[in-house]
């Protein structure tokens, strides 16, 4: 369990990047991934550490358009917050396209009663045995959220591809939005699977 410092500080934060560029592939978390690597490596290994994604507009095709107001947003320990701003100023490619990341804002997590995550991989890939994976994780974790699954989808590599669900968390208390936000589910992190974000409603989950 992650406790509030002295201070009263969540000890884990989300670090918002403003990005400039033209698109990006919509399936883009392991070019992603790729692309910070050289700069914030420690990232593999920090379990408190994922990337949360980019903000981006759907055409219906394999590129996704950047808004002006996209962000690329992290999830980190405070401690790793100095670190992490090294990627303001820099241009990383991004399948054919390079994007300039800029400034960081802070931002602290916020309690919310229903969390959605894009992506969680666990160990388990059909759908009832991902279900069991996920209630068993979610007991483990002392939480009583009611989860509800999306439909399955892949997530490619460098070779390679796992399957994911989308997965909301209805019914979390204050506590166990903020650790289920802090800590996430399952495997992938660097990649953005696992990571939960407030999110308003639990329908559309496609």
């Amino acid at each position: 369990m992650l406790d509030p410092s002295p201070t009263g500080a969540f000890p884990v934060v989300d670090l918002a990047f403003a990005v400039a560029g033209r698109q990006i592939p919509e399936d883009y978390r392991y070019l992603l991934w790729r692309a910070l690597q050289p700069v914030v490596p420690w990232m593999d290994e920090e379990p408190l550490a994922g990337i949360v994604g980019i903000g981006l507009t759907l055409t219906g095709t394999d590129t996704a358009l950047l808004s002006r107001r996209a962000k690329l947003t992290l999830r980190l320990p405070r401690a790793r917050i100095a670190a992490a701003r090294r990627l303001e100023g820099i241009r990383i490619r991004v399948g054919p396209d390079e994007i300039e990341i800029g400034a960081a804002r802070e931002r602290a997590l916020q309690a919310s009663p229903t969390l959605y995550a894009q992506l969680v991989v666990l160990e388990r890939e059909d759908e009832l045995g991902f279900g069991e994976a996920l209630e068993e994780k979610l007991t483990s974790m002392g939480a009583s959220c009611r989860p509800i699954l999306g439909r399955r989808r892949t997530l490619r590599l460098a070779s390679d591809a796992v399957d994911a669900f989308p997965v909301a968390l209805h019914g979390c208390n204050p506590g166990q939005s903020l650790q289920l936000q802090a800590c996430g589910l399952g495997s992938r992190r660097q990649l953005g699977c696992g990571v939960f974000v407030p999110h308003k409603k639990i329908e559309n989950l496609e």
